[in-house]
């Protein structure tokens, strides 16, 4: 059964306030995160942000 788009647009904005939510906490909070940056391919870059290993301080 597809969404609707009233259902579409719930999602949405859930999706941004959660991202919204993550950004504010790591803002906060950098100490806790770190970046891992890989290039798939020439024209893609993916930044992946995850919890810092704390066994490395």
């Amino acid at each position: 059964m597809p969404l609707t788009p009233s259902q579409k647009q719930a999602l949405a904005d859930e999706l941004i306030d959660v991202m919204e939510r993550f950004q504010h906490y790591v803002d906060h909070h950098p100490e806790h995160y770190e970046a891992l940056i890989t290039q798939p391919s020439p024209g893609h870059l993916i930044i992946k942000l995850q919890p810092a290993d704390s066994s490395e301080e």
